[in-house]
């Protein structure tokens, strides 16, 4: 009953009443279990207190007393200083290895048939792959410009993580049930919620399940996955895999590519580059996330670095990595909690700035140096979405908080807020006019971009995880049944079209070559004329 906004209401308490009671538990069995260990201390050391009252008189049939007591005192002092001295072999030895331990970064190449990896030095044979080998383009220069950014689709919303096609139309009408507008469509073995990125002819995917981590090269003309690699064996992975929720399995981070290389992440913290012939660059481990649902947020590229957003239940986290070797270039804390939105990058005209959302604050940082440029706290709950950027404005939004609008700088105000239907997954849109909100229960908002003032409101049938994308003056979004609602970007509300891709979907549509590429549940569609 959409049309009840007491319901709504009542749902959205109960939702948030859930949420709390299952933060509160796991509290409780945390506190427990160290009340319990602290107890069992207690416990040892009253008794052994208890055993020193005990007198315990020699036994005079042993000759002579004397020597049999002190080498029982010998005994003792050699079983002491022994497991002292073992301690202390064991702390000299985790202190001297720390950097080792936690610093592993260049794995092993996978075998594959074919050339070996640029930095690896060593030709391995290889497994066959289909469709033949995607031929990697010259590594001319360290890191791509803004301009061949711009050109591609390299990460998660498109460049900078937008949300903004720099194209000026694609498809409006398509239906996936009788194929229509449907180029190909291609099975996808191993799941993942991840969305495409693509560059040049070559689209990217990760999926991964209990058993497998896989990279899927596909072509955008044929659909034919040209290659596929396995990453199982990167040093460091945890030996049993997180209980990720089913709705974030283990393959939700979109990938990231510069067209030289392309980056992914799971749900491990297993991270890992390939060349674009399939070759392992090189792979690491960034520590298992500490994430109740799993890990989502994506990556993102800065020059010749590679920007993950870690921010778990243990605190923020803020890591860059070279592109090149996969070594740490610097690992910035940060004083936020968990967070599943991915980071974007804002050109604010004095400077480039790498913004992210996470409860409480919304906090820019300096993608060179990771070093904190300003924040504003202003967000609550589980932040899932993702912000946005136009015309020198932030803006952020999550269920449970706000809409705000942000004036980034040295000084950073809020220019306007408000708390009519939050997001709690979809990112926002923002053009310099207007920003699009739409939620998992079906409602899409338009607002003024400078005033916050709400032009029109429409309740769908479904809700929305997938994010709205701006293609020339159109807004493509899609809903979880895989419908795409295709309006004008304007003060007032015009459906030019709504079509059916025929499966389930939540991912973010990828906009090159005049067609649109999308992953559903378990196919990638390439839709076009």
């Amino acid at each position: 009953n959409p049309e009840d906004e007491a319901l709504k209401e009542q749902v959205r308490a109960l939702d948030l009443l859930a949420r709390k009671s299952y933060f509160t538990h796991q509290w409780q069995i945390r506190t427990g279990g160290l009340l319990l260990f602290a107890f069992v201390l207690a416990l040892l050391a009253a008794l052994k207190y208890m055993s020193s009252f005990h007198l315990r008189l020699p036994d005079l049939g042993e000759s002579p007393p004397g020597q049999a007591r002190e080498g029982r005192t010998l005994e003792k002092k050699a079983v002491m200083f022994a497991g002292l001295g073992f301690f202390a072999f064991a702390l000299g030895l985790g202190v001297l290895t720390e950097d080792e331990l936690t610093g592993i970064g260049v794995a092993e190449k996978s075998p594959r048939i074919g050339t070996t990896a640029p930095e690896s030095g060593e030709a391995r044979p290889v497994r066959t792959v289909s469709g033949g080998e995607s031929a990697a383009p010259a590594e001319t220069a360290s890191f791509p410009g803004p301009e061949d950014l711009r050109k591609n689709w390299p990460n998660f919303r498109g460049p900078e993580g937008l949300g903004i096609v720099h194209a000026e139309s694609a498809p409006t009408a398509w239906d996936g049930k009788s194929g229509k507008g449907i180029l190909w469509k291609t099975k996808i073995p191993v799941p993942g919620f991840n969305s495409p990125v693509i560059w040049g002819n070559t689209l990217f995917l990760s999926g991964a399940d209990r058993k497998d981590q896989v990279v899927y090269c596909i072509d955008t003309d044929t659909g034919a996955i040209l290659w596929q690699e396995e990453l199982n064996d990167i040093p460091g992975s945890p030996p049993e895999k997180p209980d990720n929720s089913a709705d974030t399995g283990l393959a939700a981070p979109t990938v990231a590519t510069d067209g030289i290389r392309v980056y992914v992440l799971f749900g491990t913290g297993d991270a890992a580059a390939l060349d674009f012939g399939g070759n392992r660059v090189w792979a690491r481990n960034l520590g298992v996330p500490d994430n109740h649902y799993g890990h989502s947020s994506s990556l993102l590229l800065f020059r010749d670095m590679l920007l993950v957003q870690y921010d778990q239940n243990t605190g923020g986290r803020l890591l860059a990595l070279s592109a090149k070797t996969g070594e740490t270039v610097y690992d910035q804390p940060r004083e936020t909690g968990i967070s599943w939105a991915s980071p974007i990058l804002a050109d604010t005209g004095s400077r480039v700035e790498l913004i992210l959302s996470s409860a409480p604050h919304v906090m820019s940082h300096d993608p060179s140096t990771g070093k904190e440029l300003w924040r504003v706290d202003c967000m609550d709950g589980e932040v899932a979405p993702s912000l946005a950027y136009a015309d020198g404005i932030v803006f952020a939004v999550n269920e449970y908080a706000r809409l705000v609008a942000i004036e980034p700088g040295d000084a950073p105000r809020v220019l306007w807020e408000s708390e009519d239907d939050l997001s709690e997954v979809s990112s926002p849109l923002a053009t310099k006019d207007f920003v699009f909100v739409a939620t998992s229960y079906g409602t899409v908002s338009c607002f003024d971009a400078k005033t916050g003032e709400r032009y029109w409101f429409e309740d769908l049938p479904r809700g929305f995880y997938s994010s709205p994308v701006l293609v020339g003056g159109n807004v493509y979004l899609m809903d979880m049944d895989g419908k795409i609602y295709i309006f004008r970007a304007d003060r007032k509300y015009h459906l030019v079209g709504s079509c059916e891709l025929g499966e389930k979907a939540v991912t973010v549509p990828a906009f090159m070559h005049g067609r649109i590429y999308i992953r559903g549940f378990d196919h990638l569609y390439c839709i076009g004329e």
